[in-house]
């Protein structure tokens, strides 16, 4: 398969913006009325968890891409429905509450950015281009679809290109579809569509983070769960390894001519059934550990007994972009008062242990997350099956915040990334 070189330009992003908004004045957490109480637990010694929206009678799977543009409008796909939501403040306090229907009669929206004052729509064989005023403009409308995963995420950067994820044709099978299970190119007019990566199953979200496009993959449910879901760095020019390599190794189909090692190897596993979907970069410095960091959903598998995934975390890296650990922003688990921080060690994580909060109805199952975005407050907006939107509001940190979190922690005011690790400290 032959590949066009990438401009330069490809590895700069406008996700590498640091700059802090000033955060506006608001009701302390216990004083407003759409804090949420008694269940979908957080750290609450640091994140607010509030309601958005929470409209039972929308079909189930709606709201699966969220972004939220310059005035705070947040965007949401409801694909059963063919519509894109907007969602505005009507009462001034900056977070969403009204929702309006954007645009409509679209085919199977499933990703969307805005940029430029303009929307840009991925859904089935259609990229959609939506004004402010809420026109439509179809820029392609010849994008592979049918069988197998549908249109996924998709992205600007910095170069004025889209980037957009495309699944693969079939759950494990050999195609030779060029722009199947693949990460994809194009102007913002639809034109000089180019392949930039392939060998991917179920790539559902792109994203720039520290100037380079990231996308997750999701492999095929195994028994013996030596099939690992992947958070990717994309290569212009890369092969991933779909359909024959999988996660930590090969999968169910083989080929003679096949080498494994010719695969880029995934930045970071996930246990099988972690199904992650969504990501978006976390510029702020809200908090302590969360600057410089990489949000990921992992939606949870319905048909599988390990409760792996139906939770969101936030990455955290060392400069040579290689995860350092990942900190479970919801549902969270109290530990001798400290955030469920799990060190990474190469190995896909499960975080078995967190299967409890879903038994007693204090996380997100048998509901499942499916995206994020990211505010310029530095809020984090979260939607959930069952017509579901939260936001996680950062608090005002305590005197006593340092003491809550151990120093080897990214949380830890006074971070020490050489501090020991201990083994109990791990668990």
């Amino acid at each position: 398969m032959a590949f066009i070189a990438l401009p330069l330009l490809f590895l700069i992003s406008d996700s590498t913006d640091r700059v802090q908004a000033q955060q506006p004045e608001l009701e302390r957490c216990p004083d407003r009325s759409t804090v949420i109480h008694g269940e979908l637990f957080a750290d609450n010694k640091r994140w607010c968890v509030e309601s958005i929206l929470h409209d039972r009678q929308i079909e189930p799977y709606s709201f699966t891409a969220m972004d939220i543009a310059p005035d705070g409008t947040l965007y949401a796909t409801r694909p059963l429905s063919g519509a894109v939501m907007a969602i505005r403040d009507s009462d001034g306090d900056d977070l969403p509450d009204k929702m309006t229907i954007f645009a409509e009669e679209l085919t199977l929206p499933m990703g969307l950015a805005h940029h430029d004052k303009h929307l840009y729509v991925a859904g089935g064989a259609h990229i959609y281009r939506i004004a402010e005023s809420g026109a439509v403009d179809t820029i392609v409308d010849d994008l592979p679809s049918g069988s197998g995963y549908w249109t996924g995420g998709i992205t600007v950067g910095d170069d004025s290109r889209l980037y957009l994820a495309l699944g693969a044709p079939c759950d494990n099978c050999e195609f030779d579809q060029r722009e199947r299970g693949a990460i994809i190119s194009m102007n913002l007019d639809g034109s000089d569509r180019r392949v930039i990566a392939t060998g991917f199953r179920q790539p559902a979200d792109v994203a720039f983070y520290r100037g380079q496009l990231w996308t997750l993959d999701s492999a095929p449910r195994q028994t013996e769960r030596k099939a690992l879901d992947e958070l990717n760095l994309v290569a212009p020019g890369g092969w991933y390894g779909f359909p024959y390599c999988l996660g930590a190794g090969r999968g169910n189909i083989s080929a003679a001519d096949i080498d494994c090692a010719d695969a880029i190897a995934p930045v970071m596993l996930f246990g099988s059934g972690a199904n992650p979907v969504s990501l978006a970069p976390f510029s702020h410095n809200t908090l302590p550990g969360t600057e410089d960091t990489l949000i990921v959903v992992l939606s949870g598998e319905p048909s599988q007994i390990d409760i792996v995934g139906y939770k969101v975390i936030m990455i955290t890296f060392d400069e040579a972009n290689q995860p350092l650990g990942a900190t479970i922003l919801i549902p969270y688990r109290k530990l001798n008062l400290r955030q469920a921080y799990t060190p990474y060690s190469a190995e896909g994580l499960f975080w078995e242990k967190y299967i409890w909060l879903s038994e007693l109805g204090f996380g997100i199952y048998p509901q499942q997350p499916l995206a994020v975005a990211v505010h310029p407050q530095g809020w984090i907006f979260i939607s959930i099956t069952g017509g579901r939107i939260i936001a996680l509001r950062p608090r005002s940190l305590s005197a006593d915040y340092a003491e809550l979190y151990p120093l080897w922690t990214p949380m830890n005011p006074d971070f020490d990334p050489k501090a020991p690790v201990s083994i109990a400290e791990r668990q």
